[in-house]
């Protein structure tokens, strides 16, 4: 599961850059919106990823539900440069959703920081055309995690 976070933001960052839909990067009526907060340990602090570089995704046939957010060019090892949450089976009308969590720090062609929880519960409800996902927990290092993402703009796939 791992991999397939990584796969989706690489995905999500190459559809932000308008490379893949170039609508994409046209300006969002209603933007996208993500919020993490680490709650212990060296990068304890709220960070929030312009939300003109938040992409959200459904893609049905693959069974996900993505928020991520990539930045290419990180300016320092404290610099969030990765966030994501993708939920699987988000179609599935259960009252338990499970997703994979990355959250990465730093330049990742160097010594990168990362945070990761796979198969975690997340709560997600519908909100208009969108969804809001929130994982609220820990990773299996102890560190503590709230993410918060708010799609209004989903590329369908």
């Amino acid at each position: 599961m791992h991999y397939t976070v990584r796969v989706t933001l690489v995905i999500a960052g190459v559809v932000g850059f308008g490379a893949v839909a170039p609508a994409a990067a046209r300006e969002r009526a209603q933007p996208n919106l993500m919020e993490v907060v680490v709650g212990s340990g060296p990068f304890s602090g709220t960070y929030k990823p312009p939300k003109t570089e938040v992409i959200c995704m459904h893609a049905k046939q693959q069974k996900m539900y993505t928020a991520a957010f990539k930045d290419f060019a990180p300016k320092s090892a404290k610099a969030l440069s990765e966030a994501g949450i993708n939920v699987t089976n988000p179609d599935v009308a259960t009252a338990g959703k499970h997703a994979d969590i990355r959250i990465a720090f730093g330049d990742p062609a160097k010594k990168q920081t990362v945070y990761s929880a796979e198969g975690v519960p997340v709560t997600m409800k519908a909100v208009g055309n969108g969804a809001e996902i929130v994982f609220d927990g820990t990773t299996k290092e102890g560190v503590q995690l709230r993410v918060t993402a708010k799609c209004q703009d989903v590329e369908q796939m």
